[in-house]
């Protein structure tokens, strides 16, 4: 087993204290982050000063952390028994809408990071001390070795005038995840992805923040710097508030070597079985997935959907494209009954979606996929991975922007809004059917074809038949496999012209 394929939550940090108590097992330490030199006090910020010292950092050897300090003992319960409090705040006093809260170097974040306020163009040190947290009594000892804030979290009046609400999340490795109104935390982001998915998979750290005083409260700004073995970089993220959360992220970034399999835009999730599949564990639930399908809008103009999976081993999924005009992992199913969960409410976990900013010229949208019987295990990875290596000894720039909330970008058509196989034992076929949904079809199936195509098997019957409801519709055939895989691809025509998006499936013997 791929040594990547073990809890991927262990790296990805970002959970606040109250997503803790039902994401708790997701958590683990991949948390490497070497401490760079702090800024004195009252010292010069700017982008350009951080991108500096980000390409100093690349120009020199990479020096492996200290190792981590001791663990503390803390189970999870004790760790969110540990407040923050709110008297301490960063930017706690109005007009200013945005509020800045911080977490304790203790159970899986063991490791204090420098966090630097700016203002007028200089950054000041927050400082630390462990009296601005709530230590349960017989814990209050763990505080005498702390020496700093592990990450920190954004609140702003989400989803009511006058109550504060997470918006983001900076905490472990490079990671941090956001969410839209009335959503609860599901799927994560992070800096940068290197190998991801792979053996000997490689975690970036952002090593150093630096978190801009709000000149209004549609906005905030923060900087961060990166180091790893292979490269260092210098991030900065214009946080946007609203309906969705939007980030708008700009890096540069230095290779110390060359890097050819870097992932850009990089994010993980979580699928464990979706209702059109065999659920690996006994399991109440109709579904369970932070995530249900990965989309693309590809540079030519067309929208893919393929279904996430659980598969029976570890595999990598590549879709080419150039110029890609975006890409994210949706959460489609938005029904409680679509899951039947009043817990985890895996219906109100966000989609996140990336909309390049430039050009990336060629590469491909890569999809990880790996074995899981937990739901407690990321096991999604999404990024893109532009085709030639970065070369070491020079500078990456990246522009993109992140929704997080609802999906956007969907076909103006029809999509898919759900897939289900099953064994035709009989005929030995695999049976399919594929619901489509949209405008596209509010005037009937008059005139529309079923495209099917099947890459390792062949197509034994096809047929397209009315959805029950308003502007829906099921296409279904079955397929006789040829070999121990087969890439399928399904999409609705009218005059010869596509007018849904297109269904893309990987089925494994």
């Amino acid at each position: 087993m791929l040594t990547s394929s073990v809890n991927r939550r262990r790296a990805l940090g970002g959970f606040s204290l109250s997503a803790l108590l039902a994401l708790a097992p997701r958590l683990a330490a991949a948390q490497t982050a070497a401490t760079p030199q702090g800024a004195a006090v009252g010292e010069p910020f700017s982008v350009q000063i951080l991108q500096a010292r980000a390409q100093a950092l690349a120009a020199a050897p990479y020096s492996p952390p200290p190792p981590l300090p001791a663990m503390t003992g803390l189970t999870y319960d004790d760790y969110f028994r540990i407040r923050f409090r709110s008297q301490y705040a960063l930017w706690n006093n109005p007009p200013l809408t945005f509020r800045a809260e911080f977490f304790p170097p203790a159970y899986l974040y063991p490791r204090p990071l420098p966090l630097f306020e700016v203002a007028d163009g200089l950054a000041r040190p927050i400082a630390f001390d462990p009296a601005m947290f709530d230590i349960p009594g017989e814990h209050a000892d763990v505080a005498k070795a702390w020496g700093g804030f592990s990450g920190f979290r954004l609140l702003w009046p989400l989803n009511a005038p006058d109550k504060l609400d997470e918006v983001a999340v900076f905490q472990g490795a490079s990671y941090f995840r956001s969410l839209g109104r009335g959503q609860r935390y599901g799927l994560s982001a992070r800096g940068l992805a290197i190998g991801a998915g792979e053996p000997n998979e490689e975690f970036p750290d952002f090593t150093a923040f630096w978190l801009e005083r709000p000149a209004d409260g549609a906005a905030v700004v923060v900087h961060a710097l990166m180091n790893s073995p292979s490269c260092a970089g210098a991030y900065s993220f214009t946080i946007r508030p609203g309906e969705d959360v939007v980030f708008d992220v700009t890096a540069a970034v230095f290779p110390r070597v060359a890097m050819a399999k870097g992932g850009v835009a990089a994010m993980s999730s979580m699928y464990l079985f979706n209702v059109g599949d065999a659920s690996p564990v006994d399991d109440f639930r109709t579904a369970v997935h932070d995530s249900d399908g990965l989309a693309i809008w590809t540079g030519a103009g067309e929208h893919l959907w393929r279904p996430l999976q659980n598969p029976k081993a570890h595999r990598l999924s590549s879709f080419p494209d150039d110029n890609p005009r975006g890409f994210g992992l949706v959460q489609r199913a938005r029904g409680l009954e679509d899951y039947g969960d009043l817990q985890a409410r895996y219906d109100l976990r966000p989609s996140l979606w990336v909309e390049p900013l430039d050009s990336w010229g060629k590469g491909a949208v890569v999809l990880a996929e790996l074995a899981t019987t937990k739901e407690t295990d990321d096991n999604i990875a999404l990024f893109w991975r532009p085709e030639a290596p970065w070369a070491a000894g020079t500078r990456v720039d990246l522009r993109y922007r992140l929704h997080w909330g609802q999906e956007r970008f969907a076909s103006p058509g029809a999509r898919v809004f759900r897939t289900r196989t099953g064994a035709d034992a009989r005929a030995a076929l695999r049976l399919f059917t594929v619901d489509f949904e949209g405008g596209a079809l509010a005037e009937g199936l008059d005139g529309v074809e079923l495209d099917v195509q099947a890459d390792g098997g062949e197509i034994a019957w096809r047929d397209l038949s009315p959805y029950p409801g308003a502007a829906a519709a099921r296409a279904a055939f079955g397929l006789k496999p040829v070999g121990t895989s087969v890439n399928l691809s399904l999409r609705l025509l009218r005059g010869g012209a596509p007018i849904s998006e297109t269904w893309r499936y990987l089925w494994s013997a």
